[in-house]
C-alpha cells in the first residue's frame, strides 16, 4: 500500500506571507476554521487583530476532515442527554444548528462546496440501534427534526462543505496584513498587562492572545488538557452511480463517509481498532488503519481506485465540548480550541463567544 498523506481538499489558493508583528492589540494563533472565525468576529467589532499560522491556512484538521456540518456532538442525542443533562444537550444542538447557518452565511456567497442534503447515523449494532431510536424520540420532543427509517437516524437539516474553501472564504474578508502565514509561535509569556510571544528570534507584545490551536494547544501550553488524536481518511474515484445519498456516521461516530457531488467517495475513521496508536500529534496515515478503511469499501459499493490517503489531528477535551474564553492561570490569554472532531460544527459560534468575551 502506498501512503501519500495528501488530503482530497486542495490548499486554499490565497497566500498571506508575513512575519510576527512587534505589537498587536490581539494576536490570534492558528489559521484553521477557529482562528479565521475569531479574526472575522474581532474585526466586525472593530478590534485590531493579527492572525499568525505556522504553515498555510487550513493546513491542520480544518483542511483534513470530511467537511460534515452536523448538529450536536459525536455521541447520539440520547447519550448527550445522559452525559450533560437534557437542557445542556438541547443547548448544544441549538448552538451547532446556529453555527451551521451563521458560518455558511459568513462565506458571503463564495464557493465553499456547500450542500444541505441532511446526514444519517447508521446503526452498526443493536446497542447503537436502541440509542438512535431513543435519540429520535428525544430530539422530536425537544423540537428538532429527525426521522428513524428502520436502519438509520436521518437529520434533515445537516449539511456538508469543502472545509478548505470555507476557511479561505473567511480569510479573504480579513483586513490587509491581518493574516500572516509561516509564523511558528514557540513560546508565550503571560504578564499582568500583556503577553510576550516569541517566534524564533522575533518577539511580539500583544494585549491579548487567542489560542486557536486546537489539537496542538497542549504542545504550546502543556497545562491545557486537549488530547491530540489522529483521524485517517481516504478518497476513491467515483463508483458507478450513487452509493451514499448523504453524509453518514456509524459505529458510535468511529466510521464516517460521504459521496461528493462530483461522485468521489470519501471515507474515514476506524481509530477504535488501534486506540493507543492514534493518541498522537503525528499527522501521518498508517498501514493498519488504512487497511481497515480499505476493507470497508466493497461493502459500501465502492470498488474504484483509491486516489488519496491522509491523516489529520483532532483535539479532544475531557468534557467532549470546546474550550472557550479566558485561560485559567494565564492573564490576557484566551482559548478557542478542543472541538472533538467537530470543528466545522462548533468553531464559528465558539469563536463568536470568545470574541465577545474579549
Amino acid at each position: 500500500m502506498t501512503i501519500l498523506n495528501t488530503p482530497w481538499w486542495p490548499e486554499p489558493p490565497d497566500r498571506y506571507p508575513g512575519r510576527l508583528p512587534e505589537k498587536a492589540d490581539v494576536l490570534v494563533i492558528g489559521g484553521g476554521i477557529a482562528g479565521t472565525s475569531v479574526l472575522l468576529h474581532l474585526e466586525q467589532r472593530r478590534i485590531d487583530a493579527v492572525l499568525v499560522e505556522r504553515g498555510h491556512l487550513a493546513s491542520g484538521a480544518s483542511g483534513r476532515n470530511a467537511g460534515f456540518l452536523l448538529a450536536g456532538v459525536a455521541a447520539s442525542y440520547a447519550v448527550a442527554v445522559r452525559t450533560y443533562g437534557r437542557e445542556k444537550a438541547r443547548q448544544v444542538w441549538e448552538i451547532t444548528n446556529e453555527n451551521h447557518h451563521r458560518m455558511v452565511e459568513a462565506a458571503r456567497g463564495q464557493e465553499v462546496g456547500y450542500r444541505r442534503l441532511g446526514s444519517a447515523t447508521l446503526a452498526s449494532s443493536d446497542e447503537e440501534r436502541q440509542q438512535l431510536i431513543e435519540s429520535e424520540q428525544l430530539l422530536r420532543e425537544d423540537g428538532f427534526k429527525a426521522g428513524w427509517d428502520g436502519r438509520r437516524l436521518v437529520h434533515p437539516r445537516d449539511g456538508e462543505v469543502n472545509p478548505s474553501l470555507m476557511v479561505a472564504s473567511l480569510a479573504r474578508q480579513a483586513n490587509e496584513g491581518a493574516i500572516r502565514e509561516g509564523v511558528e509561535v514557540t513560546e508565550l509569556r503571560a504578564r499582568r498587562n500583556d503577553v510576550e510571544v516569541r517566534s524564533g528570534e522575533n518577539t511580539c507584545v500583544a494585549g491579548v492572545v487567542v489560542l486557536a490551536t486546537n489539537a496542538y494547544t497542549s504542545l504550546l501550553v502543556p497545562t491545557v488538557k486537549i488530547q491530540p488524536t489522529r483521524a485517517q481518511m481516504l478518497a476513491a474515484e467515483p463508483p458507478n452511480g450513487t452509493v451514499s445519498d448523504m453524509p453518514t456516521y456509524s459505529h458510535f461516530g468511529y466510521r464516517y463517509w460521504r459521496q461528493l457531488s462530483t461522485g468521489e467517495f470519501l471515507i474515514g475513521g476506524w481509530r477504535d481498532t488501534s486506540t493507543e496508536s492514534e493518541l498522537t500529534a503525528a499527522a501521518e496515515p498508517t498501514d493498519d488503519i488504512q487497511h481497515h478503511i480499505d476493507g470497508a469499501l466493497p461493502g459500501l459499493g465502492v470498488t474504484t481506485r483509491v486516489t488519496h490517503r491522509w491523516a489529520g489531528i483532532m483535539g479532544f477535551t475531557e468534557s467532549g465540548l470546546p474550550l472557550a474564553g479566558p485561560l485559567h492561570g494565564m492573564p490576557n490569554v484566551y482559548i478557542c480550541a478542543g472541538f472533538n472532531g467537530h470543528g466545522m460544527g462548533f468553531a464559528f459560534m465558539t469563536a463568536k463567544q470568545v470574541a465577545e468575551s474579549i
